[in-house]
């Protein structure tokens, strides 16, 4: 015989129909409550934003983290040089006129950088370069020596003594003068300044003509791999193509 305790019946439970009845006569029959099977849920629009704020919490500390360990290699390999890119290499033509529009120092004035190769140091090591200059249809060499303690240095004084025998020729004018350059791969890019330009303008194509090729010759010969030069004049390309094009590079064979 069944208790006559209030009690709670399951399906697995379940009495039969007369019996049934007879326990709901007696107050003994409960029915089942749908609370104790199924849980409250919270509605679907509170789970999608719990479940979307749980992916971006997770993705914001994952990329924070690798953020973190990124920028540490970064340093490590800054702080042994492993990671250092040269400051003069360059991959577009808008890098190259940025570059060659940055300001410098001011060039010595004629003879000095000749002048101040050739003397003595204290201290440091020298070069020994060969300028070409064009004598009628040929070119006659000159030897001076240079500081060695950077390539970029070098190639600035031997292009330096280079326009200072041109303008003891008359082929440059005082006013001549190149800004700055630098070297990328067997190009050599070369600003200069407005006196530049005239002086070309001035001299005509056969006189520009032996004078750039003797300025290719000279960097070609003692900076390899340079067999190629391309002028800018005060940062920009030159658009003129009278009495000389230099809207595209000046080359010759290292060593002609």
């Amino acid at each position: 015989m069944r208790p006559s305790a209030r009690r709670k019946w399951k399906t697995d439970d379940e009495p039969s129909p007369r019996e049934k009845r007879e326990m709901i006569a007696r107050g003994e029959w409960q029915e089942e409550d749908e609370d104790d099977e199924v849980p409250n849920r919270a509605p679907l629009v509170f789970r999608l934003l719990a479940w979307t704020s749980l992916v971006v919490i997770f993705f914001a500390v994952g990329y924070g983290a690798t953020s973190l360990a990124f920028r540490w290699l970064d340093n490590r390999a800054d702080s042994s040089g492993e990671n250092r890119i040269p400051a003069n290499v360059v991959n577009t033509p808008q890098q190259t006129e940025n570059l060659l529009s940055q300001p410098t120092q001011a060039q010595p004035g004629p003879g000095a950088a000749e002048t101040s190769a050739s003397l003595p140091q204290e201290q440091g090591t020298y070069v020994s370069v060969t300028i070409s200059i064009p004598d009628g249809n040929t070119f006659k060499t000159r030897q001076i020596r240079c500081s060695g303690a950077l390539r970029e240095d070098t190639m600035k004084q031997t292009l330096a003594a280079y326009m200072d025998a041109m303008k003891e020729s008359k082929l440059l004018s005082a006013e001549a003068q190149d800004l700055n350059l630098f070297q990328s791969g067997d190009w050599l890019y070369i600003n200069m300044n407005g006196g530049f330009l005239e002086s070309i303008k001035a001299n005509g194509a056969d006189k520009s003509r032996i004078m750039l090729t003797g300025m290719v010759k000279t960097m070609a010969d003692n900076f390899t791999p340079i067999n190629k030069i391309k002028f800018y004049v005060d940062g920009k390309e030159v658009r003129d193509k009278k009495p000389l094009d230099l809207t595209a590079p000046w080359g010759i064979r290292a060593g002609s």
